[in-house]
Order: C-alpha cells, then sequence, then structure tokens
C-alpha cells in the first residue's frame, strides 16, 4: 500500500492510500472511505449501503442524500450503480470534500455541502425537499475509534422520516448491532407505520450492521437480478456476494 497524500491538517492525520487500483482515507488511522473504479463492490462496507437501493427497478432512486458523505465512497457507488440524477452530500470536514474532488472524483454528479448534517437537516424542516434514499453513516473518530456524531433518537427518525418521499429509503449504519431492535423505526408506532419494511445487511469481517427502513417492501428477485447484472459488467467483483449476509 503507498501513500500518495499526508498532512497533517489541525491536529489530525490525514492520509490517502493506494492499494492497486483502491483509493482509500484514512483519518487518524480510522479508514474513512475506499473507492475501486475496477470493482465497485468489493467486499468493503462501503457495499452494504448500496445493496438495499438494489431492490429497487433501475431508475426509481431519482435523489439520493448521503449524511457524512467523507471522500465520497458511498456516493461513487451509488453514482456507479444505481444512477440518481442528484445526490447531495454533507460532510463536517470540509477536508474530507477537498479529498472527494481531488482523489476520488465527486464533484461531477454530487453537490457537495460542508456543514453539520444534524444542523442541515433541521434547517430543511421548511424547505419543500425529499429524497427517495437516504444514507446516515454520522461517524466520527476518537483516540482512533469511530464515534457515533448524531443521537439515534425518535427526533433524529422523524426528522429524516420527514424528507422521504412517500416511497422513500433509509439507511443507516450502525456499529453496535445490539442496538437495532430498540431503534425507534423498530418501536415507534408512527414510524413503523411509515416504514414498515426493514433489513439488516452484514458483512463477513466487519461488526458493522447497515439496516434499510423503506416505505416499499423489498424486492428479493430484483435485488438477484440488479446484482447480477452488476457482477457481469464488473468481472473483478464476481464472487464478492458471497460475503453478504441478510438478517
Amino acid at each position: 500500500m503507498a501513500v500518495l497524500w499526508k498532512r497533517n491538517i489541525e491536529g489530525n492525520l490525514y492520509e490517502v492510500r493506494t492499494a492497486g487500483a483502491s483509493m482509500r482515507l484514512y483519518r487518524n488511522g480510522v479508514h474513512h472511505s475506499q473507492w475501486n473504479p475496477n470493482r465497485p463492490l468489493n467486499g468493503s462496507i462501503w457495499d452494504l449501503f448500496v445493496l438495499p437501493a438494489l431492490h429497487r427497478e433501475a431508475g426509481a432512486i431519482k435523489d439520493a442524500l448521503i449524511l457524512g458523505f467523507g471522500a465520497g465512497a458511498a456516493g461513487r457507488l451509488l453514482q456507479e450503480l444505481v444512477e440518481p440524477e442528484r445526490v447531495v452530500g454533507i460532510e463536517l470536514d470540509d477536508v474530507h470534500l477537498s479529498i472527494a474532488d481531488g482523489f476520488f472524483e465527486c464533484s461531477e454528479g454530487c453537490e457537495l455541502i460542508a456543514g453539520d448534517a444534524v444542523e442541515w437537516i433541521s434547517d430543511q424542516a421548511e424547505e419543500e425537499t425529499s429524497f427517495d434514499l437516504i444514507i446516515d453513516d454520522l461517524y466520527g473518530e476518537q483516540d482512533g475509534i469511530p464515534l457515533r456524531y448524531a443521537p439515534l433518537d425518535l427526533e433524529w427518525f422523524q426528522a429524516l422520516a420527514g424528507l422521504l418521499s412517500p416511497s422513500g429509503m433509509l439507511i443507516l449504519n450502525i456499529l453496535e448491532p445490539g442496538k437495532i431492535p430498540y431503534l425507534p423505526p423498530s418501536i415507534d408506532p408512527v414510524l413503523r407505520q411509515r416504514l414498515p419494511h426493514r433489513l439488516v445487511h452484514r458483512i463477513d469481517g466487519y461488526e458493522n450492521r447497515v439496516v434499510a427502513c423503506s416505505a416499499e417492501a423489498f424486492d428479493p428477485g430484483c435485488f438477484e437480478q440488479r446484482l447480477k447484472e452488476i457482477l457481469r459488467g464488473y468481472p473483478n467483483s464476481r464472487g464478492v456476494q458471497k460475503r453478504y449476509r441478510t438478517e
């Protein structure tokens, strides 16, 4: 693995590393983003952000919002495999967005906003905007350990649900699987009615779970067909699906 770029900025150590065609961002030793144009599905945790969207027909997801954009791993996956018309990315760390633009080539096709995602979501309450897909990956790090930024409470989920289109889907990265049964979409009756369909994805080797909550039922047949098409188009990704698990 080669270090392509390295800077210490305001006490944070940023490194962009390459491994073959793979581009990776590390901040303070924590792996924040990864992208390989030859192998978009590569068996990393970021694969799981796009899998729920493959349960919808091509073209069904037109507007996507990513909270915690990082350097753009999820954004590039969505652009390449789901092809929404609009991708909005909110990221607190403006250095990440500079890296997303300069190394991960996310500026074209993504509307990148430097700011606090919690404040941004609050500001949207008065706006007439909605998204077919919202990804919440709001994590920083402390002492080299990923740390959740936004609370997983009822108010937060209500705010996110308020920005979803009528058929929308919410996807969250959860580092503590034991919390999943107690998340508001599972226990709050209003959210259960608004987002009655749920999937939990994991991948071998990672503790993370990616939880998808949807207003519409997930379509396993559509998922299998779209995944097969992706693997035909990207031979280097073949076999990676064996690592995916659904709970």
